[in-house]
């Protein structure tokens, strides 16, 4: 166990010296960003699906706040989504767009636009959200594939520096995203 763990040193019963960060729902994706820190994505109960960047120590809420709510309606708890000592998500959707896996994006083979941008699976509406970011900030998501219809479960920037997804249907497939044509 790292001895940099928040908790590795506790001896009063207070917290297992496993855990490094809390408070967390449903852990779907997770990449390292361009600067080397921990990105990841949870889904939340019909609604709330949070982008995070988990931090030694730190309690990311869950079941006290949330953006979701019940399956079938209803609040979670007293229905709060913010709390003093517990930490806000990066991102978040409402609904939920049931999150899977995610990767930055570090080459240009799409063009600078892309570069640098956050890629994560949705499995509820069959698309791949392209999140722009300034800094932390989440400035403009957009929609991709979306006429595929497929599930996706996954996507990484290969070897090549391109995009691949992975969809989970019974014919779940492997596929390259192949950057537009470039006129000149």
């Amino acid at each position: 166990m790292p001895k940099d763990n928040p908790y590795a040193a506790r001896k009063d019963g207070g917290a297992l010296p496993e855990i490094w960060s809390y408070g967390h729902r449903n852990s779907q994706g997770a990449t390292l960003g361009p600067d080397g820190r921990l990105w990841m994505n949870e889904h939340g109960p019909q609604g709330g699906d949070e982008i995070n960047r988990p931090e030694a120590g730190k309690n990311y809420g869950w079941p006290i706040i949330t953006y979701g709510e019940q399956y079938g309606g209803g609040k979670i708890g007293e229905g709060l989504t913010r709390k003093e000592g517990m930490e806000q998500p990066l991102h978040y959707w409402t609904p939920s767009i049931a999150t899977s896996g995610m990767t930055f994006l570090r080459s240009d083979k799409y063009g600078k636009a892309w570069q640098g941008s956050l890629f994560i699976g949705s499995l509820k509406f069959n698309y791949l959200a392209r999140l722009e970011l300034q800094g932390d900030k989440v400035v403009r998501e957009e929609k991709l594939l979306a006429d595929l219809k497929r599930r996706v479960r996954d996507v990484r920037e290969g070897p090549d520096g391109l995009l691949y997804i992975l969809t989970d249907e019974s014919d779940g497939k492997l596929l390259r995203i192949l950057p537009a044509r470039q006129s000149s």
